[in-house]
This record gives structure tokens, C-alpha cells and sequence, in this order.
């Protein structure tokens, strides 16, 4: 009699817990719904994949790609946090595996070379030792292995360079424990795939268990983990006489947009790497940076080589451009093999 009356309380609390979830959810819908005004599109595949998660046809993997296919057209969002916010954020490698992640930084110096000690303090006080060379605009790129068993959080990075303290920076690992959906909300996913809620309520529903955090959906998937990537064109005459003017343009991308305010190192040398006129600037709003100068009167005829650094104070890339400064036979000191 005792057993069956506690069976009997179970029963009456588990109907009360599951009527207190559908009647929530049944409010978030119904308020959300009111505040729609335009139906949404959502693909058909999408609306088969919640019915059969819902029906347990399929692993909540699957509907979690949906999801993040709608994160990935714009049709839900992710709020950003902290570490969203930063492009060197990394995930945590599955047990057993590694990956290769980079740390950059910038030293605050220009046109000095050497190479920068880095100390990298992992979250659980743990250190541990780099040696990195920097490149002409400061800037600095390490390879490191990232491992399994590696804690996750903040990890600071400081460093010197030429006996100076470089800037410190930080990056970011997270875990790499897939994103859970909690059981009851495929009563929700079953009602939209059966067509009892339409789709501006399934979408409103969903980006509020997102926004509460009930739903955790891998935002990194969709963002890039990396930092930005300069891209440059150099262009300029590939044959110039002597005692004429040389000019050469620098176009910095991100392989999309024009890259403003970029700063540029060029250094000009010939093949005994002996340094003939160097020049700094930035690009402008289209991205350009334009340098000419006279080639000297005596110039030999010979190859010169223009060596080009960018840097956007994240991150850099380097080009190398090359051409001919030639003489007319005849001319004093012309020694061309033409001759």
C-alpha cells in the first residue's frame, strides 16, 4: 500500500513537471509568435530532420547541423562572448589527438630583425618557453601543438624582444564537449515538423532557448578561429633605365576588401643584399601604398630586389618583387652584356 502511494506521488510529480515545460515553452512560442510579422523560409530537409530527431530516428548531432545551418544563412543567432569576440580562439583536441594552432603578436618595434623570447602561462599556472623570429614590421608568428589534455581558459603570452617587454596577448582554448539539447524540446521540434506551429514560431522558440543558454550551439563552427589574412600585389615597371624614376604600387587585401591604414616596410637591395633606398608608409582608403624613386644615373645594369613587409598590427605577410635596371650601349659606365 506504502509502495503504491509513493508510485502513485512520482506519477503525479513527473505529469506536473512535464505540464510546468510544455505550458513554458507553449508561453515562449505564443510570445514570440505575436511579435512576427513576416513568414520565414526554412528549408524542407530541416523540417525532416526535427521530425525524425524528435521521433528518435536520427542522433541530436543531426539536428544540431540543422540548427547550425540556420545559425550559418542567418536565420538564428549566436550571442558573442568574450572569447567569441577574439579571433585566437581554438577548440580543445578530441582525446587521443592534436592540432596545430598559432600565436601571434606584435613586438611594438619596426624594422628591427631578431628573435623574440615568448613565455606562454597555460590557466593552471604551467609554463612554457618559445623562441619566435620577428619580422621587419614587428610581427610575429609562432606554431605551437595544442593537446588533448591541455586545460581549457585564457593563455597569457609575454615575452621579450631585444631586451625590451613586448606586448602581452592571449589565447583562448575552449572545450571541445558537443552541444546538448534537452529532451523535452522535442515536443517542440514534433509540433513543427506535424505543422502545429508554423515556422516563425519554431525559429522564435529556438533563438530563445538559444539566447537563455538552454540550447548550447557551437558558435566557433560558424567563425573564424584564425587571425585575419593579408594578401598583397606588387606592381611596377619590370625594366627601368637608369637615371629614370621607378614606381611601384602596393595593394594589400584581406582577400576580399581593401586593407586601410596598413602599415608598409619596403626595403630595395640588390643581389649582393646591399641596401639601396628603403620606405615606409600606409595604405590608403583603396588599400594602395605608392613609393617611387630616381634609379641613380650610375647605376649598374643589374637585377634589384624590392622586399615588401605589411602588417596590420595583427598580422603581417611579405612579398618580394624583382626588376631590371638596364643602360643604352654607349652611355658612360654602361657595362650591359648587350654591348
Amino acid at each position: 500500500m506504502i509502495l503504491e502511494e509513493i508510485t502513485q506521488v512520482k506519477k503525479t510529480k513527473f505529469v506536473a513537471a512535464t505540464l510546468v515545460v510544455l505550458l513554458s515553452l507553449l508561453f515562449i512560442i505564443t510570445t514570440f509568435s505575436q511579435s512576427s510579422s513576416s513568414e520565414l523560409q526554412i528549408p524542407s530537409w530541416i523540417k525532416n530532420t526535427a521530425s525524425m530527431w524528435s521521433d528518435q530516428k536520427i542522433a541530436e548531432s543531426k539536428f544540431i547541423q540543422s540548427l547550425q545551418h540556420l545559425v550559418k544563412t542567418g536565420v538564428l543567432e549566436i550571442p558573442l562572448t568574450e572569447s567569441d569576440l577574439l579571433p585566437n580562439t581554438y577548440i580543445l583536441p578530441k582525446y587521443g589527438q592534436t592540432s596545430l594552432i598559432t600565436i601571434s603578436g606584435t613586438t611594438g618595434e619596426l624594422k628591427k630583425r631578431n628573435n623574440a623570447a615568448l613565455t606562454i602561462m597555460r590557466p593552471d599556472g604551467q609554463t612554457i618557453e618559445l623562441t619566435v623570429p620577428v619580422l621587419e614590421s614587428g610581427v610575429y608568428h609562432a606554431s605551437m601543438i595544442l593537446k588533448h589534455d591541455w586545460p581549457i581558459g585564457a593563455y597569457k603570452v609575454s615575452g621579450t624582444f631585444s631586451g625590451a617587454t613586448i606586448p602581452v596577448s592571449y589565447f583562448y582554448v575552449k572545450d571541445n564537449t558537443p552541444p546538448k539539447v534537452p529532451l523535452w524540446i522535442k515536443n517542440n521540434a514534433r509540433w513543427w515538423a506535424n505543422g502545429m506551429i508554423s515556422d516563425n514560431d519554431f525559429v522564435s522558440g529556438i533563438q530563445y532557448l538559444i539566447n537563455k543558454k538552454i540550447i548550447e550551439i557551437d558558435s566557433s563552427l560558424e567563425r573564424p578561429q584564425h587571425l585575419q589574412t593579408l594578401y598583397i600585389d606588387v606592381q611596377g615597371q619590370a625594366q627601368v633605365r637608369r637615371g629614370t624614376m621607378q614606381s611601384i604600387t602596393v595593394h594589400v587585401t584581406d582577400g576580399n576588401n581593401s586593407i586601410d591604414g596598413a602599415t608598409v616596410i619596403v626595403r630595395v637591395e640588390d643581389y649582393g643584399e646591399n641596401e639601396i633606398i628603403d620606405f615606409e608608409g600606409n595604405t590608403d582608403s583603396n588599400g594602395n601604398y605608392i613609393f617611387s624613386w630616381e634609379i641613380d644615373k650610375n647605376a649598374k645594369d643589374e637585377t634589384l630586389l624590392v622586399f615588401v613587409d605589411v602588417t596590420n598590427g595583427f598580422s603581417s605577410a611579405s612579398s618580394i618583387f624583382s626588376f631590371e635596371v638596364w643602360c643604352h650601349c654607349g652611355e658612360q659606365d654602361c657595362d650591359s652584356p648587350s654591348c
